[in-house]
């Protein structure tokens, strides 16, 4: 997933350390924040959901799914190899959630960095 670490990688000949400058850069970053708010709460609601799907899946549906096929009295080799497909479906399922959210920060990190860049001038 994208990461914030990719804003701290400043090359030597590019940092300036004087207050106006660490003052327009923080300024600059806090207004993008602002700007980008609905966006990063967005993606915090999204990775929660998948969380808390994934969650209730295995606590919840999972257990409520074998005790249906004991009562039903589906044989222990059947249900073995049906639970596996399931398993197996919803951890592919959860894996393409997570590539879609992944792909949705990278974008809105490499716009976030762009954003910042322009700003500060260094394009």
């Amino acid at each position: 997933m994208g990461s914030f670490d990719d804003f701290k990688k400043v090359p030597s000949a590019k940092k300036v350390n004087n207050a106006d400058s660490l003052i327009a850069y923080e300024k600059s970053y806090m207004d993008l924040l602002k700007r980008y708010k609905d966006e990063i709460q967005e993606i915090e609601m999204m990775m929660k959901n998948l969380r808390d799907e994934r969650i209730v899946f295995y606590t919840e549906r999972l257990p409520e799914i074998q005790k249906e096929m004991q009562i039903d009295e589906v044989s222990p080799e059947i249900r073995a190899q049906w639970l596996e497909k399931l398993h197996a479906n919803m951890e592919k399922s959860f894996k393409i959630s997570e590539a879609l959210i992944e792909h949705y920060v990278t974008k809105n990190l490499d716009e976030f960095k762009s954003a910042l860049q322009q700003a500060m001038g260094v394009v």
